[in-house]
């Protein structure tokens, strides 16, 4: 008999990332596990899903099945962190940083209590300094990335599964014992077309422009202005070069220009088809998260040459040589235009790159990645009890200490830069 989980997450046509990771696993799971789709909206849920799997309400699950949360930072991720706080289970974290949505919630509400004493215990007083300062919007746009946010759901997680490396290991530094997994992001291509050439005829582009792809949302962390100037600095030198967008484009930087395309929100099929159109493929992420690009990764999977910012969590997983590398900061206009106009101009470089990218995504499947977590949910179903018995009674000693001394105790740590502090501190130091 297939032990029972639910999944709690985004699911097509949600316009999320993590609704598509998580739909490219599901006919793995379905195998193993008696499987239920946890949906705040079951009726907008893709047809093909409803009608190969059990969808129901996340007010309709009863508790009894082995919950799986995916959680991201953004605010689709909203009930599904309130309810993995409620009722504890597997926890995928996509991003380090949580920060977002957090904030979200505070801002919803027009209540910044607790977003102030979660930034305080997090991050001590420069904690809370900054969420006033956020709270009062006059932080700059990258102060929620100094300041990740993530304590509480890693606290009430059964098991842990992280997607990036340092996310992995920064989670086993701040919740040791509990049971965690490092699954890389697999790299799947769907794509309508199966070459470039046809790729680029269903678009409508023509053979000898050279596209630079940015895809994804434009959101100031993907850096479209940074991408924007380093394409216009080469014009001059690299022939026919075009500045491609898809995804959506973005509030800041210069309007459009003659050399620059935006495709806008496509399918996921036209996504692929424009990532095998592309000669290079930027992915750029600052300030990172710790999130894992799934663009980049159907990108590798497309065979494509690919640049990302150095310190993001694709240049710390991935193999060296595998992608190209821009350092954020002022001189990084030209240090992409520098390397878009080498990749560009050296046929034999970018198809390095390309082969190396397809050979890494050989090794990213999404089956075999899918049996990973099979096995590590089994693992924690198992022990479900007794994992749930040691919560409860960490929760127990936890109330047992006044809230105020807990709140200096954090604080005070949070100062001296202590991810975490030793068993039973807080009992002890109470008892003083």
């Amino acid at each position: 008999m297939k032990p029972p989980i639910e999944i709690w997450s985004p699911l097509p046509p949600s316009v999320s990332g993590v609704a598509d990771y998580v739909e490219e696993q599901l006919e793995t799971l379905n195998a193993a596990f008696d499987l239920t789709l946890c949906s705040e909206n079951p009726g907008q849920v893709d047809e093909v899903l409803r009608a190969r799997y059990r969808i129901i309400p996340q007010t309709a699950s009863d508790g009894a099945a082995l919950r799986v949360y995916h959680v991201g930072n953004s605010p689709l991720h909203g009930s599904i962190y309130r309810e993995a706080l409620r009722t504890p289970g597997v926890v995928v974290l996509h991003e380090w940083n949580l920060h977002e949505l957090l904030l979200s919630f505070a801002v919803r509400s027009n209540d910044f209590d607790e977003y102030r004493r979660q930034m305080r215990r997090e991050h001590g007083e420069k904690g809370s300094v900054a969420a006033s300062t956020i709270a009062s919007a006059l932080g700059g746009r990258h102060w929620t990335s100094v300041f990740p946010l993530n304590a509480e759901i890693l606290s009430r997680a059964l098991g842990l599964v992280c997607l990036s490396r340092s996310t992995a290991e920064r989670a086993a530094a701040r919740v040791p014992g509990t049971p965690l997994l490092h699954l890389p992001h697999h790299a799947r291509l769907r794509a309508n077309a199966a070459t470039r050439a046809e790729a680029r005829a269903r678009l409508g582009f023509d053979e000898q422009i050279r596209i630079v792809l940015a895809p994804g949302l434009g959101t100031a962390s993907k850096s479209l202005d940074v991408a924007r100037a380093a394409v216009g600095s080469i014009r001059a030198r690299v022939e026919n070069v075009r500045l491609v967008t898809v995804g959506g484009g973005s509030a800041e930087g210069p309007a459009a220009n003659a050399w620059e395309q935006a495709l806008g929100r496509v399918e996921l099929d036209s996504l692929g088809d424009a990532l095998l159109a592309a000669d290079v493929v930027l992915a750029l992420r600052f300030p990172s998260r710790g999130e894992t690009s799934g663009v980049l990764m159907r990108a590798l999977a497309a065979g494509r040459a690919a640049v990302v910012s150095a310190g993001s969590a694709a240049d710390e997983d991935l193999p060296g040589g595998v992608v190209a590398r821009v350092n954020p900061g002022p001189g990084e206009v030209r240090e992409l235009g520098a390397l878009l106009e080498f990749l560009l101009g050296d046929e034999g470089a970018r198809a390095r790159l390309e082969a190396l990218a397809r050979e890494t995504a050989l090794t990213l499947k999404p089956e075999p990645l899918a049996e990973r977590l099979a096995a590590f949910v089994r693992e924690i179903a198992a022990d479900r009890p007794e994992l749930e018995s040691a919560m409860r009674a960490r929760e127990s000693r936890g109330r047992d200490v006044r809230g105020s001394i807990r709140d200096d105790i954090e604080r005070a740590a949070g100062s001296l830069g202590l991810s975490h502090l030793p068993p039973g501190v807080f009992e002890r130091l109470a008892r003083l």
